[in-house]
This record gives C-alpha cells, structure tokens and sequence, in this order.
C-alpha cells in the first residue's frame, strides 16, 4: 500500500500549468513539515517535500492557497525517472496528492498564526475555566438532576 498524509506549510505559492493535449491542470509545491523531535539546542528540523497535485484540487491550490499556509496533503509517492542531457538517468520521488485541505484561514496565515493560535486557545482556556458548561435554554424545569429530560413512547419514531 502507499499511502501518505503530510501536513505542512508551503514554502512559495503553488505554481499552476496545464498539460499540453488534455488540458488538465497541474500544481506544484514545495511543502515544508517538522520531524517529530527536537534537538538539544530545541530548535526542529523540516523537510521539504515537492507535491504535485492534478485536477480540480490543482485549481483550488493555485487559487487559495499561498506561501506559509498550512496545509494537509493525502497522496501517494511516486519516483519519477528521466534522463540529462548527457545521458545520465536521475531519479525524482514527489507525493502526487488527491486532496488537499487548508488548515487554516488565509488572514491566520498571513499573520503567522499557528503561534498566536496557541497562545489565543491557552489564553480563552485560562480565562474561562470557570465557565458553567453548556446548558439548554427553556425546558431547564423538565430536566432531572444529571440533565436528562423525560421521553414519551409517543415522541419516539421507530
């Protein structure tokens, strides 16, 4: 089986072509993803993996998404081989992707947010951890103690 799910950022803006004949649309992309540890000094390590994507999904990618954005990206790798000039056969591997999701919206983007998403979702937990939790308006009279109400045999559908 291959199969590959990456999320990442891009590292420019998605770069569109058409496949001369058919008219299908390509877009590639450079997408930049942190490896699981940190070094000693803390600082993370990416990869940078080219991703060609193909279609309607090319389209999407070339009309919304932009350089920082996060992206999730679902595909398989593919090695492509090809030949110089000089007759030397070289090897290319590239994920070639079905879908991909924007996880993020283009202002958090542009403003670096996946930091002030985490400061912000920290900052709302510390603040409202007091906060009663949900609690449905009108019919509280009906409700039982642990916030169930009854349910006549007549309500119920099957």
């Amino acid at each position: 089986m291959n199969q590959v799910v990456l999320v990442g950022r891009l590292t420019k803006d998605p770069e569109l072509r058409y496949i001369p004949g058919s008219g299908t649309p390509v877009a590639t992309f450079t997408l930049a993803v942190n490896r699981d540890f940190t070094k000693r000094d803390g600082t993370r390590e990416a990869d940078f993996i080219p991703i060609e994507v193909m279609g309607k999904a090319a389209e999407f990618c070339a009309n919304y998404l932009t350089k920082g954005r996060l992206v999730a990206c679902n595909g398989q790798i593919r090695v492509d081989n090809y030949q110089t000039q000089t007759g030397e056969w070289k090897n290319f591997t590239k994920v070639s992707c079905r879908q991909v999701d924007a996880l993020e919206s283009k202002k958090a983007a542009s403003e670096g947010s996946y930091n002030n998403f985490e400061n912000n979702y920290s900052n709302n937990i510390k603040e409202n951890h007091n906060e009663p939790a949900f609690e449905p308006s009108g019919l509280s009279s009906d409700l039982d103690p642990e916030g169930f109400g009854a349910v006549d045999d007549d309500d119920i559908p099957f």
